[in-house]
């Protein structure tokens, strides 16, 4: 009997020591997971180290989804090309070479038209699961608090299929010929007086590698390469999440650039977040936002940091601050003059007193005292990839420190 209930014991208790090796498992498994949340104003570089992350620590991109940006791409090119146009008419400029002159009307006269391609049919698990989804009532609810009273019903038939995006950019070709027209006009003599005036009409960053590429672009069977991917600007309304491992950390990257409106009402939902990535472009000093004239990006962006750094949500996370683009700051600041915008500072077109400068501007909305690693990176700087592993480890450190009462 006594051997009996011995032996109960010790089954007993290895049960409990599995469990509590499970427990002791599952919870260095979540601290090793790192929830990171990528805030900045547009084009400030946030998407650009998503996908360096990706190159870096999942394999890079393959075909198809090289093949997913091809169509952002074709925009950013013409898009870029008509808003130089545009800019030279408005400034009262033309081409100086005659057949320039000729083919701008083409180039605007141009439009991208997405191809028609056959809807994939969802799998028959999946419409179920729509069709049970739509009919109830909390849908619904949830909809017309998102969208308002207005909101048009939604029915199975408007999710009947879906277009893959790789499809789309196989479809489509851009015209050769007018590719060679805007290689063309970028050459022209007169660029350089037009990008004088550059601070007086939006030009996405990329524009100058597009144009100097735009040959290769236009052929038909272009895939673009990860030089191309990492220069796209590819519109987002959403949150984009990306997972891979640093080491023994698990990262989990969520770039919620594309969420611009109402950020009060869904920003306490990362308030675990581990670390903030904030991207502010240097060169945008001089850029007015589209939507406001008067306001400049840089502006908006310490806005947006300092309401950041002071948020209750994260009083224990760390912010990594990138401000990116050195190389586009440092041509610029030649031509146009930090205290044109900002009248405070004085110390002329010495370009790392003016990158001190707007590193104190940013520093000193730092009011919670949280832990802000500031870095300034350029076009094909990979030291952001190492500097996030080590604040992501720091700020684990941290945390148990104080957990644990020392700190």
């Amino acid at each position: 009997m006594g051997n009996c209930t011995s032996r109960n014991a010790r089954m007993a208790q290895a049960r409990s020591d599995a469990i509590d090796q499970q427990i002791g498992a599952d919870s260095c498994k979540f601290k090793r997971e790192c929830k990171i949340l990528l805030l900045g104003s547009g084009e400030s570089g946030m998407s650009t180290i998503v996908k360096q992350m990706k190159i870096v620590h999942q394999d890079g991109f393959n075909r198809d989804e090289l093949m997913s940006y091809r169509m952002s791409i074709y925009h950013n090119l013409l898009d870029s090309a008509q808003a130089i146009i545009l800019a030279m008419r408005e400034i009262g400029l033309d081409c100086e070479i005659p057949s320039n002159r000729m083919n701008c009307n083409r180039i605007t006269d141009y439009r991208i038209t997405m191809p028609t391609v056959p809807l994939k049919k969802p799998k028959t698990s999946l419409a179920a699961a729509l069709t049970f989804l739509l009919s109830t009532a909390s849908f619904h609810a949830t909809i017309n608090y998102s969208l308002g009273p207005n909101a048009p019903d939604m029915h199975l038939d408007d999710l009947s299929g879906s277009i893959d995006s790789a499809d789309v950019g196989e479809g489509f070709v851009f015209d050769p010929e007018i590719a060679s027209m805007i290689a063309q006009l970028w050459e022209d003599p007169i660029m350089d007086r037009v990008m004088d005036h550059s601070s007086e009409f939006y030009l996405m960053d990329s524009a100058q590698y597009f144009f100097e590429n735009a040959v290769r672009i236009g052929k038909p069977g272009y895939v673009p390469s990860e030089s191309d991917v990492l220069r796209a600007c590819k519109k987002s309304t959403a949150i984009t999440e990306t997972r891979f491992n640093m080491g023994q950390l698990g990262i989990h990257m969520l770039d919620v650039s594309g969420l611009h409106s109402e950020r009060k009402k869904w920003i306490h939902c990362f308030e675990d977040a581990t670390s903030i990535i904030f991207c502010a472009a240097l060169s945008d000093y001089d850029q007015v936002l589209p939507w406001d004239q008067n306001t400049t990006r840089m502006v908006e962006s310490l806005v947006l940091f300092e309401s950041i750094l002071n948020s209750r949500w994260f009083r224990r996370t760390s912010v990594i601050l990138f401000l990116t683009k050195f190389d586009a700051f440092k041509a610029k600041l030649a031509k146009v003059p930090l205290e044109r915008y900002f009248p405070e500072y004085t110390a002329g077109p010495d370009v790392n007193k003016a990158a001190k400068y707007i590193l104190w501007r940013f520093m000193q909305a730092n009011r919670g005292r949280l832990s802000v690693y500031p870095h300034l990176t350029q076009e094909g700087d990979t030291m952001c990839v190492r500097l996030v592993f080590a604040a992501v480890k720091e700020t684990i450190l941290q945390s148990a420190l104080k957990d644990s009462g020392i700190l």
